[in-house]
């Protein structure tokens, strides 16, 4: 089985943190090609930086498919950038990490918190609940203030601000489940699990957990009305 990961914004120490965690998780066999988006910006950080970077990453993906031609594709950032567009793209399973991972706390949990970088971030985080239809699920969304790639970079001081954030979530919003809901926070859930008493997911690990279930049961998503094909052939609007 042969997964492509890529990251949506352009910054090689995201794409090598995420890589990481898509390592660890990934079964013995399973091919993993990490790619990283060609142009947009280094940390999406707002919908100016996810629609942006959203058209450069559906660029470089599908370049990438038809080089690696891969089983499944696990789009690594935690919001849409391009995810509909994608799956509309392709008849092979595309994951979203954000989508996944929220899938996933709700088995694990009755209400889960999302925890992502940049307070104004906030907002968007909430819409992106919302569209993906877990709100009743949904305990709370916080945010450290430090950005993507900072993230990535920086692991002592992020890790400060998560371990102050993690305590809150469990406390006041009582939620039972922790999604690190950036992919520059890749890699603190182990820790963070242990510090917080509940399950922390890091979301590239699920996403790519759950693209080898896809592959392995042999579906993919439905390409009937939502994900149609579009309806020009792609060349046309690239």
């Amino acid at each position: 089985m042969k997964i492509l990961v890529i990251n949506p914004n352009s910054s090689e120490a995201v794409t090598a943190q995420i890589m990481e965690s898509a390592r660890r998780a990934a079964s013995a066999g399973t091919e993993l090609v990490g790619i990283t988006t060609k142009g947009g910006t280094r940390n999406i950080d707002s919908a100016f930086g996810d629609y942006l970077s959203g058209a450069f990453m559906i660029r470089t993906a599908l370049e990438a498919v038809a080089v690696h031609t891969p089983d499944a594709v696990v789009l690594a950032g935690f919001g849409r950038v391009g995810i509909d567009a994608m799956k509309e793209a392709l008849t092979i399973p595309v994951v979203s990490i954000a989508e996944a991972s929220m899938a996933l706390a709700c088995v694990l949990g009755h209400r889960f918190t999302t925890l992502t970088m940049l307070q104004q971030f906030i907002p968007y985080q909430q819409d992106l609940v919302r569209y993906y239809g877990f709100e009743a699920k949904c305990a709370s969304v916080r945010a450290i203030n430090i950005n993507v790639e900072e993230c990535a970079i920086n692991r002592e001081k992020t890790l400060r601000e998560l371990e102050e954030q993690i305590g809150k979530v469990v406390a006041e919003d009582r939620a039972e489940v922790v999604i690190l809901a950036c992919a520059g926070l890749c890699g603190y859930d182990i820790e963070l699990s242990r510090l917080a008493g509940v399950p922390v997911l890091d979301p590239v690990t699920v996403g790519v957990k759950v693209a080898e279930s896809i592959v392995g049961l042999g579906v993919s998503h439905s390409k009937v009305r939502k994900f149609a094909h579009p309806p020009q052939p792609l060349d046309h609007y690239l």
